[in-house]
């Protein structure tokens, strides 16, 4: 039961106000009720006064997730507190109204829940980046540390940080964030994400060449040409994720990201000092995504506990959100969900593996500079780090 808190109603409406006065052509955003059930609020009150989460996002060109974002980051400071958030943001370049909503509306929305400039990290307006020039992985391994690197910079947020929330332009929302943070909490994880999605109708996996499973190292699904296709067979061959997966529990996996990201921060300081990067040629490591690298990483210094929760599905198209709204609605009542929340039978704890596959596949980019290639001409099966 969602019993709406008037003061609150009050501030989303008024933002959302300030959205249009600023993007007029804007949209509305696709959690048309984003606010916490009185069963959620429960189950997530365990996460506050636990130290400060921190919000991570390199973004440009997202006028219309915007509306989602501001409410989301309205409620998460609501129900955990205005001093429990550290936000990061780099965005740009975008020729939409992504950087005057973030100036004229974030901004001042922030100072006047009294949230600390202390606590923020916001930077706009980045100059458009000439991928021909730039290796992506190299290239992307930068953007990301540069909007994560106040967690080491800052000794206040170092000393303060709980968790990290890193995402994507994604359509969020305060549930799916929390939902995440209170598995990633209980689980005692390192990693823990969610589903993406390019299309639900038929269903396209979005990560599909980061996320790999615990038990093979394979991909989530097979791609058996050389390009993209559809995601009809997820978890063939890793039989306890494709049950887990249906259940909507969450499973182990050797690696994800999946848009939105809960990550210890541990593994980013002193002494492990894990960054975002390419792989390393003079090694010959396989040129994997910073975001595979990064579990890679993380299994490496002793943190290999990376988990995905497939009760929390994310998109960056609107049809592909409200197809995931629509399809999450059915499967979580056919599951026993109510108010939010799921069954306690079926909330039990993942089972860790502590030992990565053998092996891992690896598809590299090519080592050429540019946007865009095609990865899946290619596969090499790989330790599962580099020593």
């Amino acid at each position: 039961m969602q019993l709406i808190d008037p003061v609150l109603s009050s501030r989303l409406n008024s933002t959302y106000d300030q959205y249009l006065k600023h993007c007029p052509n804007g949209a509305l955003p696709i959690h048309s009720n984003p606010s916490l059930t009185n069963s959620q609020k429960i189950r997530y009150n365990t996460l506050k006064k636990k130290g400060k989460y921190m919000l991570v996002t390199n973004t440009r060109q997202i006028q219309d997730h915007l509306p989602d974002l501001l409410n989301t980051l309205i409620i998460l400071l609501d129900y955990l507190g205005y001093d429990q958030l550290y936000l990061s943001i780099l965005e740009g370049p975008s020729s939409d109204c992504t950087p005057q909503i973030i100036q004229n509306v974030l901004i001042p929305l922030l100072r006047s829940l009294e949230v600390s400039d202390n606590q923020v990290n916001i930077v706009t307006d980045e100059p458009k980046i000439h991928w021909s020039d730039h290796n992506r992985i190299e290239k992307i391994s930068e953007l990301r540390n540069r909007a994560l690197e106040p967690l080491w910079l800052n000794s206040n947020w170092k000393k303060e940080t709980r968790s990290v929330v890193f995402f994507n332009d994604v359509y969020l929302s305060a549930s799916d964030v929390l939902e995440l943070i209170y598995q990633h909490d209980k689980n005692g994880a390192s990693i823990t994400t969610g589903m993406d999605w390019w299309k639900k109708r038929p269903e396209y996996y979005y990560d599909i060449w980061v996320g790999r499973t615990i038990d093979t190292g394979d991909l989530f699904y097979p791609i058996d040409n050389p390009w993209w296709t559809p995601s009809s067979n997820l978890f063939h061959n890793s039989p306890n994720s494709k049950t887990k997966y249906n259940k909507l529990q969450p499973f182990q996996v050797y690696s994800s990201w999946n848009a939105l990201a809960i990550l210890s921060p541990e593994p980013f300081l002193s002494p492990y000092n894990v960054r975002f990067r390419r792989g390393d040629k003079e090694k010959r490591e396989c040129a994997a995504s910073e975001c595979t690298l990064v579990a890679s990483d993380y299994w490496k210094v002793g943190f290999g506990k990376v988990m995905v929760v497939p009760s929390v599905q994310l998109a960056y198209e609107r049809d592909v959100a409200s197809d995931i709204q629509v399809d999450l609605i059915k499967q979580k009542g056919d599951l026993g969900w109510i108010d939010g929340v799921p069954p306690k039978q079926s909330d039990d704890k993942v089972d860790w593996i502590n030992k990565p596959p053998e092996k891992v596949r690896c598809h590299p980019w090519p080592e050429t500079n540019g946007l865009s290639a095609n990865v899946w001409e290619e596969t090499r099966w790989v330790d599962p780090w580099l020593d």
